[in-house]
């Protein structure tokens, strides 16, 4: 089979996050290339260019890896509608979904018309609000000043103008949940074993995965924000009921991630979909996938067989 991997367009000035998109495109092509016939085509700003290339590959199915457009998280959604309108199967999900993750506003209503728990953006008195970029899954620009609270909607609304003012790019507002945070994930029909991000008693300030825990290795952040899949049975039950609603009612297909925090009342909400979650070798999915007793050669052929389920 001819597979044709799009990825990123990697320059030399790319972020953490951005470069472990090329480390993730090397890893698929490595597993790939055992049994197929397999090339990397950045997806680059000329569209036409890119259209060219694979037309010019002519692959059976591509393996989308796009996770940014023009170093946009809220653009990747381009390189969808390019593939659905070549009419060629690609891995992940379709534009449905793509549209609704790529705006974390769209998703929190679409979660909440679908009786989906996740936490409120409206304005209250004496409230921790957690501000985050309303386009973005890589935990962008977000730290331990991004939770705030507010004497006033007009102060938060003015905090939301800040940072889309500093950063260019849109930002939202949802009530923070003091808790735990878990990760619940599926590839094809699978929902694959729950984790938790066990948050040390030495991590500072508030225990959230701030851009810094999540991809700089030497922090201390990241070395005391550890993965585990050992915590209670009836968390994961009720983790694995939510992610099937998410899975029905947003229309996620291949493979997705959707992240979750608990309420010391034990209230789950979600907070966040990701359509085009990281693969990469150390990545969150793949210790899900080895978890559950897959092989990464499984996990890849589970993928490109559900390219071809429409």
């Amino acid at each position: 089979m001819k597979i044709a991997i799009l990825r990123d367009d990697i320059s030399c000035n790319n972020s953490i996050d951005e470069l472990d998109n090329k480390e993730e495109a090397d890893f698929t092509e490595e597993y790939l290339a055992k049994k197929h016939e397999v090339i990397q085509i950045p997806f680059i700003s000329d569209i036409g260019d890119v259209m060219r290339q694979i037309k010019s590959f002519s692959p059976d199915v591509v393996f989308n890896l796009v996770e940014s457009v023009c170093g946009q998280g809220a653009m990747s959604v381009i390189a969808v509608q390019m593939l659905q309108s070549m009419r060629i199967p690609f891995t992940g999900n379709a534009m449905y979904a793509q549209l609704i993750s790529s705006d974390k506003a769209l998703a929190k209503r679409l979660l909440r018309q679908s009786s989906i728990p996740t936490p409120t953006s409206a304005f209250k008195h004496d409230v921790e609000y957690i501000l985050k970029m309303k386009g973005e899954h890589a935990s962008m620009f977000l730290d331990d000043n991004c939770i705030r609270s507010f004497s006033t909607a007009e102060e938060m609304k003015e905090a939301l103008r800040q940072k889309e003012k500093d950063t260019g790019a849109g930002w939202i507002a949802e009530q923070y949940v003091d808790g735990r945070e878990f990760n619940c994930a599926l590839l094809g029909n699978i929902i694959l074993p729950s984790a938790e991000i066990n948050f040390q008693e030495e991590f500072l300030g508030h225990k959230i995965l701030t851009y810094e825990a999540k991809w700089d290795e030497s922090a201390l952040s990241y070395q005391q924000s550890l993965r585990t899949f050992d915590f209670e049975d009836k968390i994961k039950r009720r983790l694995e009921v939510l992610m099937k609603m998410c899975a029905i009612n947003l229309e996620l297909k291949g493979y997705a991630r959707v992240d979750f925090r608990m309420d010391k009342y034990e209230n789950l909400y979600v907070i966040d979909i990701n359509t085009n979650p990281c693969i990469s070798p150390d990545s969150g999915f793949v210790a899900m996938v080895i978890r559950h007793g897959l092989s990464l050669d499984e996990m890849f052929d589970k993928i490109i067989e559900d390219a071809f389920i429409s």
